[in-house]
């Protein structure tokens, strides 16, 4: 036994972990992040920081994390944008495996450990769990119905996190299969918010076999001035409206009909979101009204959000059902 465990840890140590940190305006936020990285307690990583044009000290401090650890890459390119830095550093990663992490967040140190115990060579991504953090409130961001280590279909599991309201957007919480992604083609849309919750269907869609690891690995850090805390709120609307009704059209292709009626469901869920988040107060995509979203909300709760949006839009965008 202690030769077959001995064997296993050779093997996995020789499998690289590719982590992508896109760097823009974090000068307060990046020491943490990068500290996080490298100091991992599996080492054979590579860490590529992607200053995406930013200004201030933010270019320096990556060339110094570059001297002092010769797992660095740093890439310098004219400000493109969230989405174009993590491409721009996926196309030079060289990882079997990949994990996307935002500067201002950061890991626990033995992510890149933990996750290598749980993939399998037929599984394209491993998802994990987080944490939420603003201020002193944290939200633990998990899957409470998905059995961990299990290995589950894309559809399974998709259906199965929808049915509990936990089929999220957070690009950073999963571990990627690096060819699976080059494969499929699936880099972020460039030049647009919301990017994860864009490539959300397509990931899943694709994606063959997947596996949980309940395990809070990610520090999400929610701070005033990021993108998603500032910004035209018009344009995140606009966005907003366009990526899902690139969604329905997305789902409305799926052949399995219980597949597709879960994806409707969690199309309604993320549209209810979307409204409170952003001051929607009426129906706004095409082919999603009142009817189709009370047919297809998944629960009874969730069908409540639906009869309160349209009935009492403004009470429902005050109050959480």
């Amino acid at each position: 036994m202690q030769i077959v465990n001995a064997r296993r840890e050779q093997l996995i140590e020789s499998v690289k972990v590719s982590i992508i940190v896109p760097v823009y305006n974090v000068e307060n936020e990046l020491d943490r992040c990068v500290a996080s990285l490298i100091n991992q307690t599996y080492q054979n990583i590579e860490i590529l920081l992607v200053d995406d044009g930013s200004p201030g000290a933010c270019p320096k401090m990556c060339d110094e994390y570059a001297k002092k650890d010769k797992r660095i890459i740093v890439i310098h390119k004219p400000n493109g944008g969230l989405s174009s830095a993590r491409n721009t550093g996926l196309k030079r990663a060289s990882g079997k495996y990949v994990l996307f992490v935002d500067s201002d967040d950061y890991i626990e140190t033995d992510s890149c450990e933990k996750f290598l115990t749980f993939v399998k060579d037929d599984v394209d991504l491993v998802v994990g769990a987080g944490r939420m953090i603003k201020g002193k409130d944290e939200i633990l961001l998990r899957h409470s119905n998905i059995r961990e280590r299990e290995k589950y279909s894309a559809r399974d599991f998709t259906i199965k996190s929808i049915k509990h309201s936990e089929w999220n957007s957070y690009a950073c919480l999963s571990l990627y299969d690096r060819e699976f992604l080059i494969k499929n083609d699936l880099f972020f849309r460039e030049g647009i918010i919301f990017e994860d919750m864009q490539i959300l269907p397509e990931i899943y869609l694709k994606a063959g076999n997947i596996v949980y690891m309940d395990y809070a690995f990610y520090n999400y850090v929610v701070r005033d001035g990021s993108i998603m805390t500032s910004g035209n709120v018009e344009n995140k609307r606009r966005t907003c409206v366009e990526i899902l009704e690139e969604w329905y059209i997305t789902m409305s292709n799926v052949m399995d009909r219980r597949y597709r009626r879960y994806l409707y469901g969690a199309l309604v869920n993320f549209y209810l979101w979307s409204c409170r988040s952003i001051g929607f107060c009426k129906w706004n995509i095409k082919n999603v009204n009142f009817v189709f979203s009370i047919r297809y909300a998944v629960g009874i709760k969730e069908k409540l959000k639906v009869i309160m949006f349209q009935f009492l839009p403004k009470l429902y965008l005050k109050f959480k059902v």
